[in-house]
């Protein structure tokens, strides 16, 4: 006990000794002598050549080049369509989509496309190939956005009129294909209702005509989402159609929740839009939206939002936002800061600060060094300490007494475990037992 309480105090003088108050040193006035007024005491910098990891810095330049070349915006391009139309195409990016960018000369079926996760934030998919088939090709659509005509045969057109069946016909029905012109120019996926994700409690609800995001996804502020509908959903005379966003109050019994029955238990959406795009061409299939801040508040960080479309054959007093809808949340988020090469960049730009000024810093202060490398030296050196201690003693400890504990009755008191033997040391026999034998 007294060995352990030795090596307690000489832990607690250490680390107060560790932990003191270094000051900082200071420059203070020169002495003045009878001979000069004051001297004059020219203190000279020292040198010391930085290290520099040349690896390191030629891939931070790298680095460098990559994001201000990607950065820039792509150059248009001229190209003819419908064989006598000449136009000018200019690529736009869009959170971090290239959308009308030239196409390659060749193709193999291995260009890369975009696809969307379920809150519609955008992916690049890269096909590759694998015993001979491409993984992950672009998508097909089928007859999705065809446009089937029934092509009705006459027996003369049959040469069947000499059969005497003048009244049999045969009806076939013929899809054509789409105009590619402005589609090919693309990269996005395209919504068809093979992509409808089920709502509901039942999951028996129909999104329609929405793809991207799901209902119920969550989208972070000031981030781009893409909002991907079905065109051929609406009528053939539709053209334009509008993107609504309007909170919903959800039910007090089930707010906050992430699933997706706010509006089957209890929700209600407000009676105006807080959000309405402009119009948009139904054809194009898609709409960039970015998170406003100002659609939260600091007391509300989560807040239901329901999407709807109106067609421009819909005036806005007959327009029903719930006729259509889904549900997302939008969120604050939250914020990551990413410091782990804060160290690392003071370094570069001190570096670089020494190339162009001659002037190259002292080094690091070692002072603080050892300050912080002392206190886990002391607990390493007391803990090695204490388990030599328990070591030695391990001899005069005797824990066969104890006994695992029960889960019920008076078994369960136990105290603490004792350091020291408790076990009856019997030195004289016992003649009790043979007394009762007489």
């Amino acid at each position: 006990m007294k060995l352990s309480l030795a090596i307690s105090l000489f832990v607690s003088v250490i680390s107060a000794a560790a932990v003191q108050h270094v000051p900082e040193p200071h420059i203070t006035s020169a002495p003045v002598t009878s001979d000069s007024g004051a001297a004059t005491i020219h203190h000279e910098k020292r040198y010391k050549n930085a290290i520099i990891n040349k690896e390191y810095r030629e891939k931070m330049e790298a680095k460098k080049k990559a994001a201000e070349s990607t950065s820039s915006k792509p150059k248009a391009w001229m190209r003819v369509v419908y064989s006598t139309k000449t136009e000018r195409v200019i690529p736009t990016v869009i959170a971090g989509v290239t959308f009308s960018a030239k196409p390659p000369a060749t193709t193999d079926g291995l260009e890369p496309w975009i696809s969307l996760n379920k809150d519609g934030s955008p992916k690049t998919i890269k096909p590759d190939i694998k015993n001979g088939r491409i993984r992950k090709p672009s998508p097909t659509y089928g007859t999705w956005f065809q446009t089937a005509s029934t092509i009705v045969y006459t027996p003369e057109e049959m040469g069947l009129e000499h059969l005497g069946n003048e009244d049999e016909v045969h009806e076939e029905v013929v899809y054509q294909e789409e105009d590619q012109t402005y589609h090919s120019l693309n990269p996005l996926i395209r919504c068809t209702p093979d992509y409808y994700k089920l709502k509901g409690v039942a999951k028996d609800q129909s999104p329609e005509p929405f793809c991207f995001p799901q209902d119920s996804a969550q989208l972070k502020q000031e981030k781009t989402y893409f909002v991907t509908w079905f065109s051929r959903f609406f009528a053939p005379e539709v053209k334009n159609v509008k993107l609504h966003l309007t909170y919903v109050k959800e039910h007090h019994m089930y707010k906050g929740t992430k699933r997706s029955e706010v509006m089957d238990k209890g929700g209600q959406a407000h009676a105006n839009s807080f959000f309405t795009s402009d119009w948009i061409e139904n054809d194009k299939g898609f709409y960039p939206l970015t998170i406003d801040p100002e659609w939260l508040t600091m007391k509300e960080p989560f807040r239901k939002v329901m999407l709807s479309l109106q067609p421009d054959n819909v005036s806005d007093e007959d327009f029903d936002p719930q006729a259509n809808f889904i549900v997302i949340e939008i969120a604050k988020g939250a914020k990551v800061g990413k410091e782990h090469l804060l160290d690392l960049k003071k370094l570069e730009e001190k570096w670089d600060k020494a190339d162009i000024d001659g002037v190259y810093d002292e080094g690091p202060n070692m002072e603080k060094y050892l300050i912080m490398m002392t206190m886990p030296t002391c607990v390493a050196i007391a803990g090695l300490l204490m388990y030599f201690f328990v070591m030695v003693n391990k001899k005069n400890t005797d824990l066969s007494h104890l006994r695992p504990k029960r889960a019920l009755g008076r078994l369960t008191n136990h105290r603490r475990i004792p350091f020291a033997k408790k076990k009856k040391q019997e030195t004289e026999l016992p003649l009790s037992d043979m007394n009762k034998l007489d």
